[in-house]
C-alpha cells in the first residue's frame, strides 16, 4: 500500500490547482426525459447527443436518459435503428419528451474509444461494438464467450471448454512469440491485468475492440494485441427500477467418440481372421460388463444464474447496484465453476463544476478443474471390464466388491490372487481405473478479485474538464491439487494389487495488488464549422506480486489434505513489482462533419526493460472523408453515407517477466569454510540485457463505410497491415558465459487481412421488424525474420513426436513431417486389446532417392484459419422476438494425436506390427504422429446462440406487480458441425501442454468436448 501514497500525491495537486481555478464556466444543467416510438412505448437503445460534441449517452429499457452539464442553448439529436433522426433545442429546459418516427437505419452512435467517447460517423480508426442486447441471456459463464461471432477481425476460440475456462482471443492475429498475444481488458477505464471472467453479463453495457494501432496507441506499449473495453452499467435519474434476470439449463456434449464395444470388436476379429478369437478376448467375453467409457466420464451437468439490479437516482446521486450467481456444471464428471458477482457505482453532482463517484466491484470465482487428460480416462475404461468391482469379479481379482476395478487386476503378473485362478490374463496396462484417475485427482482454482474507483470531474473552463482518478485492483487466487492413494499406479510395482499409491498435495497462490493513478484533460469546442476534440492527461500504475508453492508427499490418509498433514517436500517464495509512467495526447478535428483528422501520441516508462531502453514513443494519425456529406451528394435517398478512412500508429507488447532484462540470482548451496559446510547461497540464474525494449507494432489500416436506402444497409470494409519488430526471442550464447541464451529484442512477424461488417434491416412492416448483421475476416500471417535464423523445428510431445516449422516467409507455425503413403498391416495378431492399429504407417520418398529420411519431411498444414464468419439474425413481431448467431471457422487444421490412444497404438501388438515386415520395408515407415495421418481439418460450423422470447402483456405484468416481464428459451452450441475428417470432440481446442507457445499451436491431445446447453429464463422490471 505504500506505493497507492505515492500516487495520491498527483491527485492531490490537480484537486488543490482545480480548487482555486476561477469560475469562468457558463451554467449548465441535467437534461432527462423519454423517448417514445410511434406506438407510444418507451424506446430503449436510442443515442442522445450534444450536438457538434461527442458528449452522449442511450435510453434506459424504458426510453428515458439524462445527460449532465448541458448548455441551456445546446441542440440533442435523437437516433435508433429504424427511426428518423431527430433533433431538439434545449431551450433552457431540464425535461424533454421525444416521439421518434419510423425510418431507416440512420445510426450516428456514440461508441467508446480510450479515455473518451466518439460519435461512429466521424470514427477515423477500425472500431468494433457491441451492446447488450440479448447477450446476458446467452447461457454462457464469462462475456468473452458470449461475442463469439459478433466482431469482424476478432477470434475467439473455445480451446479449453472446461467450465469456467477462458476462451482465447485473438485481434487479427498472432503478433508475438514470446511476448503473449491476449489483448488488452480495460474496464470502465481501468486496464486490468488478467481477464473478464470477474465481469458479470447483465452488467455489461457495451464492449468495444480497438483494433488498429492508430485507435489501440493511446494505450502504447501494451496496446500491440488490440484492446478491449467494457463499459458497465450506471445510475440513471429517474424512477428506481429493480430488475431481476434469471436462467436455469441442461447440458451435454456435441459428439461422442465412435469407440468399439466388445461384442462389435470380437465379430470384426472373426471375420478378419477365419473366426479365430484370442484367448484375451474369449476371457474379456466371459466378464464382458458392457461399460461405456463415455457414458462413465461424461454426464448431463446444467447452468443456472440468477442476477438482480437496482438503477435509479437523482438531480444530485444516481446509483446502480447488482448481484449475481451463476453455477456452471460441466459435462465431465469433477468439473464445475461457481461465480458470485457484486458491482455498485455511485456518481455524485457536487456542483455545477464538481462531479465525483466511486465504483467496487469484488467476484469470487471457483473452478473445480479436471486435472486428468480425457484420453488418458476414457482409454483406461475398457468395454469389457467394470468401473467398479462386483461379486462377479471379486471372485477372480480378490479385489473387494465396490472398490475401483483396474485392467491390471486381470494381469498375472500384477496381482497373484488373479494368478491363482490360472486364467488367460486379459490386460497388461498398468493404468488405473479412468474414474479413480478423476475423482482421485481433484484440483480446485478459487480466485477473489475487486475493483475499486473512484474519482473527481472538475470543469474548468467552458469545454475543458478534467477527470483525475485513484483505483486499485486486487486478486487473490489459490490451486489446491491432491492425488489420493487411489489415482496412481506407482505403488502397484510390487505386485501388491491392494497397495497404497504415493500421495501429493500442491498448493500455489497469487497475490496480485494494482494501483492506478489517472488524470486526464479533455476539451471539446465548436468553432463555426470547424470542431475539436482533444484528450490529455498523465498516468502511473503500480503492480505488486506475491507467489508462494508448496508441496507435500506421503499422507497417512485421503481425507486431511493440508500440507501439514503430509511430509513437506518443496517450498518457495517470490514477490515481484512493475511500474508504468504514461503521458498521452490525442485531438480530433472535423470540418463540416465531412474532412476528419485524429492525431495521437503515447510515452510509455516501463520498469520491466533495460535501464538504457525504458521508455518508448507511440504516435498515430489518421483522417477520413465524409464524401456523403459533401454537397454533391448530401441529400442523396440512395447512398446516405459514404466514408474513407486511413490510419497508422505504433503500438507496443510489454507482457513479458517483470525482471527479464536483469541478471538475476537464485538461491542455492555453496561449500565454505575448513570445515566444508554447505551454507544458503545464491547464484547468477540469467543473463541481463540493459538494452531490453518492447515489441514494436506498426498498422496500417484503410476502410470504407458505406450505407445506402438511408442507411437501412451499412458496410464497413478494412482492410490491414500490421508489422511487429523487435521481437522478444531467446539468443544463443557462448558457453563460456555459463549461459545457454538471453533474450534480445529481433525478429519481425507481419499481420496481413481484410474484414467486413455489414448491418441491415432486411424488413419492417407493421409488426414485424427483421435486423440481420454479418462479419467476415480473413488474416495471413508471415515469419518475416527470426532473428538471423532461416528455420526452426520444435518438437512437440516427446514420446509421441511431432514437429512445428517456424520458417521465414511462411506463417508463424506450421505442422512438419512426413506425408502418409498407406497403413501398415497387423499380421499374425488376434486384434487384441480391443481397437488395436499399428503405431507407425508407410510415408512417402518425396525427394525420390529412395530413402526415407528428415529431407523427405515437409509442410503439412497450419493451425491458422483462412476465413471465419458470423451470421447474427433478429426478428421481432409484437410481442414475439427470435434471434440466433451462426458462426464458422474454415481452414485450419489441427494435430489430433487422440487416435493414438483411442485406437490401441501403443500397446505391443500396435507398436510392434511393422516389425513383421521386411528390413527394407520397415524403414520406409514412421510413427503417425509424424506424419499428416493425424493432421485433421478443423473446420467447423456452429450455431452459437439461439433465443426465442415473449414479453408478456403489461396487463397481467402490472397485475403481479411488474412493470414488464419476458420468458426466454435459449441455446448454446444447439447446432455443432465438424469436418467429416475430425475424430475427437472439439476441433477449437488445445492441449494446455503447449497453449502458451506460439511456436508450438494447434497440437490436440485429450481436448475437452464442446457442450450443448438450452434453459429457459426469465427477465423480470419491477
Amino acid at each position: 500500500m505504500k506505493y497507492a501514497s505515492k500516487l495520491l500525491g498527483p491527485l492531490g495537486l490537480a484537486l488543490t490547482t482545480l480548487a482555486i481555478s476561477p469560475a469562468l464556466a457558463q451554467t449548465t444543467s441535467s437534461i432527462a426525459g423519454k423517448v417514445t416510438g410511434p406506438d407510444g412505448a418507451g424506446m430503449p437503445g436510442v443515442t442522445v447527443v450534444v450536438k457538434g460534441t461527442n458528449q452522449g449517452t442511450s435510453t434506459d429499457g424504458d426510453g428515458a436518459f439524462r445527460l449532465e452539464n448541458v448548455s441551456p442553448t445546446a441542440v440533442l439529436v435523437f437516433s435508433s435503428i429504424g427511426s428518423k433522426p431527430q433533433e431538439m433545442p434545449v431551450n433552457g429546459r431540464t425535461q424533454l419528451s421525444v416521439a421518434l418516427q419510423d425510418d431507416s437505419q440512420a445510426l450516428d452512435e456514440v461508441v467508446v474509444v480510450g479515455y473518451g467517447t466518439q460519435r461512429k460517423s466521424h470514427l477515423t480508426g477500425a472500431v468494433a461494438k457491441v451492446t447488450n442486447e440479448n447477450l446476458q441471456q446467452i447461457p454462457v459463464a464469462r462475456p468473452d464467450q458470449a461475442l463469439i461471432g459478433k466482431l469482424a477481425g476478432v477470434q475467439i476460440s473455445t480451446s479449453n471448454a472446461q467450465a469456467g475456462s477462458a476462451p482465447t482471443i485473438q485481434v487479427r492475429g498472432a503478433a508475438s512469440v514470446t511476448a503473449g498475444t491476449s489483448p488488452l481488458i480495460v474496464v470502465d477505464g481501468y486496464p486490468v491485468p488478467t481477464d473478464l471472467s470477474a465481469i458479470d453479463m447483465n452488467d455489461v453495457e457495451s464492449i468495444e475492440v480497438l483494433k488498429d494501432a492508430a485507435s489501440a496507441a493511446i494505450y502504447g506499449s501494451r496496446g500491440a494485441n488490440g484492446v478491449i473495453l467494457v463499459t458497465t452499467k450506471s445510475g440513471k435519474s429517474g424512477k428506481t427500477k429493480v430488475t431481476f434476470n434469471t436462467y436455469f439449463g441442461g447440458k451435454e456434449t456435441v459428439k461422442r467418440l465412435p469407440l468399439y464395444n466388445l461384442d462389435d470388436w470380437a465379430s470384426y476379429v472373426r471375420g478378419q481372421n477365419n473366426d479365430v478369437l484370442s484367448p484375451e478376448i474369449q476371457q474379456a467375453q466371459r466378464i464382458n460388463a458392457g461399460t461405456d467409457a463415455q457414458d462413465a466420464v461424461f454426464r448431463r451437468g446444467y447452468m443456472q444464474s440468477y442476477q438482480a439490479n437496482v438503477q435509479g437516482g437523482g438531480e444530485a446521486a444516481r446509483f446502480f447496484i447488482s448481484g449475481s450467481y451463476l453455477k456452471d456444471q460441466g459435462v465431465v464428471i469433477n468439473n464445475d465453476y461457481t461465480k458470485y458477482n457484486v458491482r455498485a457505482n455511485v456518481d455524485f453532482k457536487l456542483s455545477e463544476r464538481f462531479e465525483a463517484g466511486v465504483s467496487l466491484n469484488p467476484s469470487y470465482t471457483k473452478q473445480n478443474e479436471l486435472a486428468v487428460s480425457l484420453h488418458d480416462a476414457i482409454r483406461s475404461i475398457p468395454a469389457w471390464m467394470p468401473i467398479y468391482t462386483t461379486e462377479a469379479t471379486a471372485a477372480l481379482t480378490g479385489k473387494p466388491v465396490g472398490s475401483y476395478q483396474h485392467q491390471r487386476d486381470f494381469d498375472p503378473a500384477r496381482n497373484p490372487f488373479y494368478k491363482a485362478t490360472g486364467l488367460t490374463g486379459i490386460s497388461t496396462s498398468g493404468d488405473n481405473n479412468g474414474i479413480a484417475q478423476i475423482e482421485g485427482q481433484p484440483q480446485s482454482n478459487t480466485e477473489l478479485r475487486t475493483i475499486t474507483n473512484a474519482y473527481v470531474k472538475v470543469k474548468i473552463l467552458p469545454g475543458l474538464t478534467l477527470r483525475s482518478s485513484l483505483g486499485f485492483f486486487t486478486r487473490s487466487y489459490e490451486r489446491d491439487y491432491f492425488q489420493a492413494s487411489f489415482a496412481k499406479t506407482d505403488a502397484f510395482t510390487q505386485g501388491d494389487a491392494m497397495a497404497r499409491a504415493a500421495t501429493r498435495a500442491i498448493v500455489n497462490t497469487r497475490q496480485v495488488l494494482d494501483v492506478l493513478n489517472e488524470n486526464i484533460f479533455n476539451y471539446q469546442r465548436e468553432i463555426g464549422q470547424h470542431t475539436f476534440d482533444a484528450v490529455a492527461g498523465y498516468t502511473v500504475q503500480g503492480t505488486e506480486y506475491s507467489n508462494t508453492d508448496g508441496t507435500a508427499v506421503n499422507f497417512a490418509t485421503d481425507n486431511i489434505r493440508t500440507l501439514n498433514a503430509g511430509t513437506v517436500s518443496a517450498v518457495s517464495s517470490s514477490k515481484e513489482q512493475n511500474r508504468l509512467q504514461s503521458a498521452l495526447f490525442r485531438v480530433n478535428y472535423a470540418f463540416r462533419d465531412t474532412y476528419l483528422l485524429s492525431l495521437g501520441s503515447r510515452w510509455d516508462g516501463s520498469s520491466r526493460f533495460g535501464a538504457d531502453n525504458r521508455w518508448g514513443f507511440f504516435p498515430s494519425a489518421s483522417l477520413g472523408v465524409r464524401i456523403s456529406e459533401m454537397p454533391f451528394l448530401k441529400g442523396n435517398e440512395t447512398l446516405s453515407e459514404l466514408k474513407l478512412r486511413a490510419s497508422f500508429g505504433a503500438t507496443g507488447n510489454n507482457n513479458i517477466g517483470n525482471y527479464s532484462s536483469r541478471a538475476l540470482v537464485s538461491p542455492a548451496g555453496a561449500i565454505l569454510g575448513s570445515s566444508e559446510g554447505v551454507v544458503p547461497g545464491f547464484n547468477v540464474s540469467s543473463y541481463g540485457n540493459r538494452d531490453l525494449g518492447w515489441e514494436r507494432t506498426f498498422s496500417l489500416n484503410t476502410g470504407i463505410d458505406i450505407g445506402v436506402f438511408q442507411n437501412r444497409v451499412r458496410l464497413a470494409v478494412d482492410a490491414y497491415q500490421s508489422t511487429t519488430d523487435r521481437l522478444l526471442l531467446n539468443v544463443p550464447l557462448s558457453s563460456v558465459t555459463g549461459f545457454d541464451s538471453y533474450l534480445a529484442n529481433q525478429g519481425k512477424i507481419q499481420n496481413r487481412g481484410i474484414e467486413f461488417e455489414l448491418t441491415t434491416r432486411i424488413m419492417e412492416a407493421g409488426k414485424l421488424k427483421w435486423d440481420l448483421s454479418a462479419v467476415g475476416t480473413r488474416v495471413r500471417n508471415e515469419l518475416v525474420n527470426l532473428g538471423g535464423t532461416e528455420r526452426l523445428v520444435s518438437t512437440g510431445d516427446p514420446k509421441r513426436n511431432n514437429f512445428f516449422l517456424a520458417q521465414v516467409g511462411q506463417p508463424l507455425v506450421q505442422y512438419y513431417g512426413y506425408k502418409f503413403d498407406r497403413e501398415v498391416p497387423i499380421t499374425g495378431s488376434n486384434y487384441w486389446p480391443i481397437g488395436v492399429a499399428s503405431e507407425r504407417v508407410f510415408v512417402k520418398d518425396l525427394n525420390g532417392d529412395g530413402k526415407i529420411d528428415s529431407n523427405d519431411r515437409t509442410v503439412l498444414g497450419s493451425p491458422y484459419p483462412k476465413f471465419t464468419w458470423g451470421l447474427t439474425n433478429t426478428l421481432r413481431y409484437g410481442p414475439v422476438d427470435l434471434s440466433f448467431v451462426l458462426q464458422g471457422s474454415h481452414g485450419a487444421k489441427i494435430f489430433n494425436i487422440d487416435p493414438h490412444y483411442y485406437e490401441g497404438q501403443f500397446t505391443a501388438t500396435g507398436s510392434s506390427a511393422y516389425l513383421a515386415l521386411p528390413a527394407a520395408e520397415q524403414a520406409f515407415t514412421r510413427i503417425k504422429s509424424e506424419t499428416d495421418y493425424e493432421v485433421q481439418d478443423a473446420s467447423y460450423v456452429a450455431l452459437r446462440n439461439l433465443n426465442i422470447g415473449y414479453a408478456v402483456p403489461v396487463s397481467f405484468s402490472k397485475k403481479a406487480g411488474m412493470s414488464s416481464l419476458r420468458v426466454y428459451m435459449t441455446a448454446a452450441n444447439l447446432f455443432y458441425s465438424m469436418a467429416k475428417d475430425y475424430t475427437s470432440l472439439n476441433p477449437e481446442g488445445v492441449s494446455a501442454d503447449f497453449s502458451a507457445d506460439p511456436l508450438r499451436q494447434g497440437w490436440q491431445k485429450g481436448a475437452y468436448p464442446i457442450a450443448r446447453t438450452v434453459a429457459f429464463g426469465i427477465n423480470a422490471e419491477f
